[in-house]
């Protein structure tokens, strides 16, 4: 059965035209045919389509399911890659896994300052249908490292640095019934004066394994520890 993202499910429901578009052009179903909505806040709905049209097509509901289970947040603040693709593989990657807050920090060492966050919800909005998760990852706007580190978390924050510090195995760290935040770099790595900032805020410093990983291959594999672990 095919998944559409709606913002709002009501008895009987119009998907976006892009939606529309992908469900009677590109999979063309038809009037009768059942598909599943999602919102990406904990509710999802079996429907049966009333009207096939690729502009606005609507569904009657069916049936309501929602998940009041409580989600501990896996969020990954993160310095966006000089390549796009790489940072989107990252996030399809992570939200697939189960990652519900991404947010892209400002480092000195950042590669890239410019961002397209309207993509960024179109990869969470495909990534959100493709693993059939009911949440939608949080995409959180750009913000500079400092400003970020002046934010409250309440959970387990863990900073992953390259540098020579004392650094506990993070797969020895996560805990997936608690809230859980990781820090990653830059492929320059953070500076010595954000570690330092960091570790005042009480982030831990920690270590994703011996071999040196690219900035979204480090994301990736954290993003796997918190949930599985």
């Amino acid at each position: 059965m095919h998944t559409f993202y709606v913002k709002n499910i009501e008895e009987k429901t119009t998907f976006s035209e892009t939606e529309s578009k992908h469900a009677v052009k590109v999979l063309r179903l038809k009037n009768g045919d059942k598909v599943r909505l999602v919102d990406g806040n904990g509710t999802e709905a079996f429907s049966t389509i009333l009207s096939d049209h690729h502009k606005y097509c609507e569904v009657v509901v069916d049936k309501v399911i929602k998940d009041d289970k409580k989600q501990f947040k896996i969020a990954v603040a993160i310095a966006p890659t000089k390549s796009n693709d790489r940072t989107e593989w990252f996030l399809e990657k992570a939200i697939e896994i189960g990652l519900t807050d991404f947010i892209p920090i400002i480092c000195k060492n950042a590669e890239r300052k410019k961002f397209n966050e309207a993509r960024w919800e179109k990869v969470a909005i495909a990534a959100l249908k493709q693993s059939q998760r009911l949440w939608k990852t949080t995409i959180h706007k750009p913000i500079k490292l400092d400003a970020f580190l002046n934010t409250n978390f309440d959970g387990l924050k863990s900073i992953a640095y390259c540098g020579e510090f004392d650094k506990e195995a993070f797969k020895n760290k996560v805990d997936a019934n608690k809230n859980q935040l990781i820090l990653i770099g830059p492929e320059g790595d953070f500076t010595p004066n954000e570690t330092a900032l960091a570790f005042k805020q009480g982030f831990s410093p920690v270590t994703l394994g011996e071999n040196r990983l690219r900035t979204e291959t480090a994301g990736v594999v954290a993003c796997t520890l918190m949930k599985f672990a």
